[in-house]
């Protein structure tokens, strides 16, 4: 059985958007869809309908989302909200309305859908996983809302007082959920973090982002090597590092995004490399800058 799985990325989900195009028009079609975050955005148009047609429309759906600012964050309102004492920048109802008026009108539950389809979430005080996709009426705007709950960026999902986070906290390419579910071969759609692309401080946002990342991707990076490492398991890992500095809420570069995603694809399908985990390039100690007087690089 053959799993897209898509990773979580925020606004650079368009990236995935031209991987997709590109996998599909080369007759790569999913029986599965595994998503965290905008991964899971991305995953429901396919599991709607896995086509070209579809992929249409989910581009389309990121043009609406800038043209709508879905996501918007500026300075101002940052301030605002931390002044006011809450703990997000962003309410949710709008994403959520965002989503439902999306959706075709027959799409609600995840019994709707033609696919198997899976989102991911995570309890916010131990950090345990938790899968959406088993029960046919669950809710999709719910479980979409909530898999893009990003701490401090959007309020957590509340069920009996417990808190509903972001998926990609826990698990950001959630490949074992695929593999658990009986998916044998997975094409890993990764929005990908590394170090060796150039990057400002940016905004206090920015700089939480930039400081939480690293850790984070180093988790996603071992899910997938341990994956790949299971008898009887083909993985695919296409990771796309391009517009990691791009800010919350900006999507002027939603087209180049398309493209860039596209070209990422073809590469990998050029040279493919089952089972091969792309990691970030590690600096060598003579690459590194000179320390504070008195430091120099720990090499081991």
């Amino acid at each position: 059985m053959r799993a897209f799985v898509l990773s979580g990325g925020g606004n650079r989900g368009p990236l995935q958007v031209g991987a997709l195009r590109v996998l599909l028009e080369r007759g790569i079609r999913p029986d599965m869809i595994v998503g965290s975050s905008a991964g899971a955005l991305n995953g429901v148009f396919l599991a709607i309908e896995p086509s070209r047609s579809s992929v249409d429309r989910l581009a389309e759906m990121w043009r609406e989302a800038g043209r709508r600012k879905v996501i918007h964050a500026g300075p101002l309102r940052t301030i605002w909200q931390l002044l006011r004492g809450t703990d997000h920048v962003m309410e949710n109802a709008g994403l959520a309305a965002f989503i439902r008026a999306v959706l075709p009108p027959a799409v609600r539950t995840f019994g709707d859908l033609t696919l198997p389809f899976y989102v991911t979430i995570a309890h916010w005080l131990t950090r345990t996983l938790y899968v959406y996709g088993d029960d046919p009426q669950a809710d999709l705007t719910q479980a979409l809302v909530t898999t893009a709950a990003v701490p401090g960026y959007f309020p957590p999902t509340w069920h009996n007082g417990e808190a509903f986070i972001d998926g990609g906290l826990v698990s950001n390419a959630p490949a074992q959920v695929a593999v658990a579910r009986g998916a044998t071969e997975l094409w890993v759609i990764d929005l990908a973090y590394s170090t060796d692309v150039p990057r400002k401080v940016g905004d206090s946002l920015s700089v939480i982002r930039h400081a939480v990342y690293p850790a984070l991707y180093r988790e996603t990076l071992l899910e997938l090597q341990s994956v790949a490492l299971r008898p009887g398991i083909r993985l695919h890992h296409i990771p796309m590092y391009d517009y990691q500095d791009v800010a919350l809420g900006d999507f002027s570069a939603t087209e180049g995004m398309f493209e860039l995603g596209a070209h990422a694809a073809c590469a990998y399908l050029e040279h493919p490399e089952p089972n091969v985990v792309r990691c970030p390039r590690k600096f060598a100690v003579d690459e590194l800058p000179p320390g504070p007087p008195g430091s120099k690089p720990f090499a081991g």
